[in-house]
């Protein structure tokens, strides 16, 4: 037996679900997790041990013990069972070492009265504690062990103790049915793994052939992820990225290469685009579990209700169900959100739980970036896990740096805790002195900007400040862990939770952030903007043996290298179009559409895009940078042309009507339809409306984000960086949102289609040198030009 002291392995497990020969490694931690199931499902509200402050707390216990008392224990057991060798691994807080007797010490920290709590019975913590009994029992050949439950209270610094003694025989009576649990599950999952890799190596490519470039495309994915590298690809719409990366990833996972790839995308269409792919895959005869995630608030049962047992029925019982549910799963391969919640309402769980318990079970997890990339992430678990090696497939990638930006920032407004006062008054009197610091301190922080500006930028948060929120903090947790009803409980949470997530993002406040404030009527607004979100990015990529970024759109390649925070040994693919040149007409207007002109020339635009959608009956699409400019231009041609049918994009869509809004494009249409819609959202990317579904687009602009205080220092940073700001913060993302929305045109070998941009700026080199190299660009003039060049080709 190895001495508990003194290991020969070290305690971070593997993943024993994915097992690659008769040994599992895990720790004492996972394996209460995965087996210990019992009681209600509980509130995310509270991190029981939260970070710095319970360490600190940790400490200080450990250090007012006697010289008899060795903290942090490690130690590690290897039990069998038929041919599997368990190495069970843990860190004990504390062992008391007395001459007659030893006591085993486990501390846990919690902002709850343990006494009012019920902790004194958490199955969790004894289950915890019970096993490092059991593996001190073996290791010494002990016929019983002494135990001791310490809590301490976070913010009042008591502690509680609680002291029980297990016999030997006890304990492996509690050990025994776990280990078989967990040999049974790993089994069941390594007999998976065999027909999974079998059939992987069974998998032929779905079609009848590949398109050109798709060959190409996929060798170079299988040799980053076997090199380890991060491959950054640029494919054209209608290439078949999605299947070009999913192939040879399969092939690495059959081949032990990696051990779970993740499947990331910024929209719902990219999940489904995913699942579509895998199920195809399926259809001949593929064995992979793939999971996908649906964000809380949307798969909810009940979105009015909070996650505990007095509240929502699929939190109450949950622990006591959810084994029955992951079984039931189990069965099925293809784990979709309508899956998710039949076998949640039929087992009577939280569907969102569910999608996160069987997400440790999948081979391909299909979910949001912010899954993975977010500091607050359900999923960076995964990360924390040194044995596993995970691939990272980024779907449509070109979002990524705006989206890393938000995942990255966080900000909070004074008015939200002028509310809250107002709503509290005197009920509660420690957070309603909170809120009346953190007032003063924002208010003092307003008053201190510089020529009273409507909106600045500092280099760092005030500490008073930080102070103030943390203390705000504090207050809130000491009145929610009573969990009592109040008529203000729930915009109470809602600013507890921001400012939460407010503090997590200044631990990663550092020369690539600003404080960005904004005064507005009643308002000021406290903003930790992060500048350059490189470092977060790698720091969560590095985690990974390889990451795959592509998209139709990554122009520059080094632009998004440097933001995506890419190694020096990431490459780019730039892939060329797999379609005849010649089925693509592309036009560029002299126009010009800058800011100061829309109003003078957007009969003009309206003339344009007349002339674009007269020369063929078909359907159109018109992208505009900004709703305000399209409703300028769309009142125009309203006007001027009624004859023509018109459907205009809205704020804030909801999937519904964004499915509305696209089958209105139909081959079937006798007439014209003219859609206008924004650059850059739902319809500027990721929509498939192939063959006659869409004849045309214009693009009116160069897709330049507006400028605003974030943008200017953006521009200012990566002037300093690279002498490329203003290409970092407007032209670069600006036109990648022109070659998205131009790229719904042409979108199988049979498509034909005309892209009208309308900008003088497109005439330039600098915006030429970025034109996809099956462009042909034909200059016009005006409306007569356009149907000249139309009518020939058209014929």
């Amino acid at each position: 037996m190895t001495n508990p002291t003194n290991p020969t392995n070290p305690t971070n497990s593997t993943n024993p679900m994915n097992p690659k020969n008769t040994v599992i490694h895990i720790s004492v931690r996972d394996l209460v997790e995965r087996f210990v199931r019992v009681g209600d499902l509980t509130s995310g509200v509270f991190i029981p041990d939260r970070a710095t402050a319970a360490i600190a707390l940790h400490q200080r216990i450990q250090q007012s013990r006697p010289e008899a008392y060795e903290s942090e224990v490690v130690i590690s057991h290897i039990c069998e069972s038929g041919p599997w060798a368990i190495h069970i691994s843990g860190r004990i807080d504390g062992i008391f070492r007395y001459p007659d007797r030893i006591v085993l010490e486990e501390i846990k920290t919690t902002i709850q009265n343990p006494k009012e709590s019920g902790d004194a019975d958490n199955p969790h913590h004894w289950a915890q504690l019970k096993l490092y009994a059991y593996m001190i029992s073996m290791e010494y050949e002990l016929e019983s062990v002494d135990t001791c439950l310490t809590y301490a209270q976070l913010h009042s610094k008591v502690t509680w103790e609680i002291q029980r003694t297990f016999s030997r025989t006890v304990l492996e009576e509690f050990v025994a049915p776990l280990i078989l649990r967990l040999v049974r599950r790993t089994e069941g999952i390594q007999h998976f793994q065999t027909l999974r890799d079998q059939s992987i190596g069974s998998l032929k490519f779905p079609f009848e052939e590949c398109r050109r470039g798709q060959q190409h495309m996929m060798e170079e994915v299988y040799q980053a992820i076997v090199d380890g590298d991060q491959l950054l690809v640029q494919a054209p719409t209608g290439i078949g990225k999605t299947m070009a990366v999913i192939l040879p990833a399969l092939k690495t996972l059959s081949q032990g290469k990696i051990d779970r790839m993740f499947y990331l995308t910024a929209r719902s269409t990219g999940k489904q685009v995913a699942e579509e792919a895998f199920g195809i895959l399926m259809d001949q005869g593929l064995r992979l579990k793939t999971v996908t995630l649906t964000a809380k608030e949307k798969i909810c049962f009940d979105a009015a209700a909070e996650c505990n047992r007095d509240e929502c029925e699929f939190a109450k019982g949950y622990h006591d169900r959810i084994d029955e549910a992951i079984t039931s799963a189990l069965e099925i391969d293809c784990l979709s959100r309508d899956v998710m919640e039949k076998i949640a309402r039929k087992y009577m769980v939280c569907p969102f739980e569910l999608s996160m318990e069987l997400s440790d079970l999948a081979n391909c997890i299909i979910c949001d970036y912010n899954y993975v990339f977010d500091p607050q992430a359900n999923l960076r678990r995964f990360l924390s896990r040194p044995r596993e090696a995970y691939l990272f497939l980024v779907d449509e990638a070109h979002n990524l740096v705006d989206r890393s930006r938000e995942m990255f920032s966080a900000e909070i407004r004074k008015q939200a805790f002028l509310d809250l006062r107002r709503r509290i008054k005197k009920a509660l009197p420690e957070v309603y002195s909170a809120l009346d610091k953190v007032n003063k301190r924002l208010l003092r922080f307003m008053k201190a900007s510089p020529d009273k500006a409507q909106a600045f930028a500092e280099t760092e948060l005030p500490e008073d400040l930080w102070v103030a929120l943390s203390d705000f903090v504090k207050a809130c947790e000491k009145w929610l862990v009573l969990n009592r009803d109040a008529s203000f409980r729930e915009i109470l949470l809602e600013l507890y939770f921001g400012v939460t997530r407010f503090l997590k993002v200044t631990e990663l406040f550092d020369a690539s952030y600003a404080v960005c404030c904004e005064r507005f009527a009643k308002d000021f607004r406290v903003r930790l903007f992060c500048i350059d979100p490189s470092s977060s990015l790698s720091r969560v990529l590095e985690k990974g043996r390889a990451t795959i970024f592509f998209s139709a759109t990554l122009t520059p390649t080094e632009y998004f290298q440097k933001t995506f925070g890419c190694g020096e040994a990431s490459s780019g693919l730039v892939l060329a179009s797999p379609f005849p040149r010649e089925n693509l007409c592309v036009m560029v207007s002299n126009v010009s559409t800058l800011f100061r002109n829309r109003r003078n020339t957007k009969e003009m635009v309206a003339g344009l895009v007349r002339s674009l959608v007269s020369q063929k009956i078909g359907n159109y699409l018109i992208f505009f940078p900004s709703y305000s400019y399209m409703t300028m231009v769309v009142r125009s041609f309203e006007t001027l042309f009624p004859e023509f049918e018109t459907l205009v994009q809205t704020p804030r869509l909801t999937e519904v009507d964004r499915e509305h809004f696209l089958q209105k494009f139909s081959r079937h249409n006798s007439s014209t339809l003219v859609g206008f819609a924004v650059m850059g959202g739902v319809f500027g990317e990721g929509i498939d409306l192939v063959g006659d579904r869409l004849t045309g687009a214009a693009v009116v602009g160069v897709g330049m984000p507006p400028p605003n205080l974030e943008r200017e220092l953006i521009n200012a940073y990566f002037a300093e960086q690279y002498d490329a700001g203003y290409e970092f913060a407007y032209i670069f993302p600006g036109f990648n949102k022109v070659l998205q929305a131009s790229g719904r045109v042409i979108r199988s070998e049979t498509d034909r289609g005309v892209v009208l941009l309308i900008d003088r700026r497109f005439a330039s080199r600098n915006y030429q040198s970025m034109f996809p190299d099956d462009w042909n660009p034909t200059g016009v003039h005006d409306p007569g030009d356009i149907s000249q060049v139309l009518e020939d080709f058209w014929g």
